[in-house]
């Protein structure tokens, strides 16, 4: 058996386009032997519960940015291989780092400054299983001394509805009537 270094980083830290490139490799890849095989065009990628584990030799034969990778992503990349890890795991329950970047989560959760909602795109979160609108989810805040208020770091994906009195399942709807369950 072999023991090798390991950084985790918060989700929260992938800029907005490549978490979903990513999150849409992983639902989308085939299966071999019950593995899943992620093709990405640059990372050796290991999907996991909770987000993805990427392997960090790459870096080796990469001493620059791929053109394939933003600033932010490779920023990340390259912080955990000068740290000594071989693999970088992305884990959404991790809490973000004040030394990167926040962004906004996948479907509409905000990790930071995610500007203003689309007005034509409001939307309504309820319990799939009551369709009650007393739903929470677990989060964190940090002080900003700037605006004196909390500021929402992130919000994570349990989620427990008040009517049930259990932990729920959510669903986004449109104003206009639409579903979208989320975990």
């Amino acid at each position: 058996m072999r023991r090798f270094p390991v950084c985790a980083c918060s989700t929260a830290h992938l800029p907005c386009a490549e978490h979903d490139a990513i999150d849409r490799l992983i639902q989308h890849a085939p299966r071999r032997r019950g593995r899943i095989i992620v093709d990405h065009p640059i990372l050796s990628i290991e999907a996991h519960q909770y987000g993805f584990w990427a392997h960090l030799g790459f870096i080796d034969d990469w001493p620059d940015r791929p053109d394939g990778l933003s600033p932010e992503f490779w920023a990340l990349l390259s912080d955990a291989r000068k740290a000594g890890a071989n693999w970088l795991s992305f884990d959404r329950d991790e809490p973000p780092s004040d030394r990167f970047p926040v962004f906004a989560a996948g479907q509409g959760e905000a990790t930071g400054d995610a500007g203003t909602a689309n007005p034509a795109a409001r939307i309504t979160i309820r319990c799939s299983a009551c369709g009650s609108a007393e739903v929470m989810r677990d989060a964190w805040a940090r002080w900003d001394d700037d605006a004196q208020d909390w500021a929402l770091g992130a919000v994570f994906d349990a989620a427990f509805c008040e009517a049930c009195e259990k932990d729920a399942t959510l669903s986004e709807q449109s104003i206009e009537g639409s579903q979208h369950k989320h975990p």
